[in-house]
């Protein structure tokens, strides 16, 4: 029976394997299950979120994506960069997770989830298609800045106490001077 040790040396190499793939916290990645997908109208419609924007960087095996968003279509305003997460962080692997890919432009409908936005394989987020731009609400808007802080290191915000207290300075020492010539002339 030489079948046997051959068998043998299969099952244990496939246990090492499942072993350390346990042990790891890695799962085999499965097909998404999702019910079917909504057209795009629908799915914006339904979105708590749907904005076009463009991925600039990718993050977590491609899961979270820094977005430039370019233009909000439903939901709440949005700064000009937002994160989006296509699953959860470390190794930990969903049957619905999505991934993104930098530089590509998209249509997110996303959830607006504990202060940050998330995706699923199973939203209608989509790469950008010309055809897409006929779905736009009139309502649409451009992203909100966010209001910038001055910092130390920024030039106005050190240099612009330095001036006033420069110049409050001149006019006292002016004021002052103008005072002692008159005093000088009135003796």
């Amino acid at each position: 029976m030489r079948v046997l040790p051959a068998l043998r040396l299969t099952l244990v190499a496939l246990t090492a394997f499942l072993g350390g793939a346990v042990a790891m916290g890695v799962a085999a990645p499965v097909a998404a299950s999702c019910r079917v997908l909504p057209d795009p109208a629908q799915a914006i419609r339904e979105a708590q979120v749907a904005f076009v924007g463009t991925v600039v960087a990718v993050s977590n095996n491609d899961r979270w994506a820094t977005v430039a968003v370019e233009e909000v279509w439903r939901g709440p305003d949005l700064p000009t960069t937002v994160e989006v997460r296509g699953g959860p962080a470390g190794n930990t692997v969903t049957s619905i997770d999505r991934t993104f890919v930098a530089a590509t432009r998209y249509l997110f409908t996303v959830s607006a989830a504990g202060g940050g936005l998330t995706d699923t394989a199973c939203s209608a987020t989509t790469p950008w298609t010309p055809e897409l731009a006929r779905l736009r609400p009139a309502d649409a808007r451009a992203p909100i800045r966010p209001a910038v802080e001055p910092t130390a290191t920024d030039p106005i915000s050190v240099a612009a106490p330095l001036i006033a207290v420069a110049a409050i300075g001149a006019a006292l020492f002016g004021i002052v001077a103008l005072l002692a010539l008159r005093r000088r002339r009135a003796s």
